[in-house]
């Protein structure tokens, strides 16, 4: 299994990121980030796109610090969350999380969109 971060998973242009916020199909969030997704229903490799304000994190070392969190964190889970496109934005919590702990946050916050994305899945098929 390939465990890399290729730039075909990253949310680039605008309009990348417009198609996620104008067709925002799953939300989660937590008082440190919020997940946007849009979901595919197909089989491409999951794309991540990341919104951090310096209003939220005003030094450059916590903002260099999320981005690396949600990166490492999104590239470990990348092959369970294929088909949905991800925009994750910073909220003020973020700043009073060490990395461990936005780690934990961050893959539990994965493991709540698989969830919702299931029951999504089950409520369209039935």
């Amino acid at each position: 299994m390939d465990f890399t971060f290729k730039k075909a998973q990253k949310l680039l242009t605008s309009k990348d990121f417009k198609s996620v916020f104008d067709h925002v199909h799953i939300k989660a969030g937590t008082g440190e980030l919020l997940v946007l997704v849009f979901d595919n229903q197909d089989e491409r490799p999951a794309r991540l796109g990341l919104v951090v304000a310096k209003k939220n994190l005003k030094r450059a070392v916590d903002r260099n610090r999320f981005k690396r969190t949600i990166r490492e964190s999104f590239r470990t889970h990348q092959h369970q969350l294929k088909g949905l496109d991800f925009v994750v934005l910073s909220r003020r919590g973020a700043l009073t999380l060490d990395g461990p702990a936005l780690k934990r946050v961050v893959d539990q916050t994965w493991r709540r969109i698989l969830k919702k994305r299931a029951a999504n899945i089950a409520t369209r098929d039935s």
